[in-house]
């Protein structure tokens, strides 16, 4: 599948889980913010209407071994390569390229060691075949003024094979005016459903 096409759906399924669950996102100012194994399977969950099941879509899937393992045995594997990544875009039980589609690693709030995630992508990459790597960070952020949503996201995602270098999935205008859609959407949901137990 062209790389083009494969942005594209991620990009939409990134839109619409800003849109519809802002108030997960949202959830950064709290004392113990959502967890991005939550947000990823969120937007695993967009993703996969996006591939109208022609692919399988999952998160944190274990390719170790021929049994399932739990997380934390999968976790402490001594190669980075087959420690589950976030989300998988695959077709189960099959190995090679053409049913290997697209790794994805997310982060909420900055990649403190982006030479190491991407060391650590690129070798799972290479070692499942997968046609594609990203690593997605949301960039969420507290909102800068009264007016503005609580929290901004300012996604940026770096594709292998590529650049080694984050780049903007929207512009900054953009991405503030899907912030802003995206609280408002949530702010619309709220007003709805307390008009409704009210009857």
């Amino acid at each position: 599948m062209p790389y083009i096409d494969i942005e594209a759906r991620l990009r939409t399924a990134l839109v619409t889980l800003i849109l519809d669950e802002y108030s997960l996102l949202e959830t950064v100012q709290l004392p113990l913010p959502a967890s991005e194994r939550v947000i990823a399977s969120q937007l695993a969950w967009r993703l996969r209407t996006e591939y109208e099941r022609s692919w399988d879509v999952d998160v944190e899937y274990n390719r170790v071994g021929h049994g399932s393992v739990g997380r934390r045995a999968a976790m402490n594997q001594p190669d980075p390569a087959t420690r589950p990544v976030d989300i998988s875009i695959h077709h189960r039980g099959l190995t090679g390229r053409n049913d290997n589609l697209m790794v994805l690693e997310l982060k909420t709030h900055g990649v403190p060691d982006l030479a190491a995630e991407v060391t650590r992508l690129e070798q799972t990459q290479r070692h499942y075949d997968y046609q594609h790597a990203v690593l997605l960070d949301l960039g969420m952020a507290h909102g800068d003024g009264p007016d503005c949503p609580p929290v901004v996201l300012r996604p940026q995602w770096l594709w292998l094979p590529g650049p080694r270098s984050l780049s903007p999935v929207f512009d900054e205008a953009s991405a503030l005016q899907l912030s802003a859609d995206g609280w408002n959407a949530r702010k619309g949901r709220d007003a709805a459903r307390d008009a409704q137990s009210r009857r």
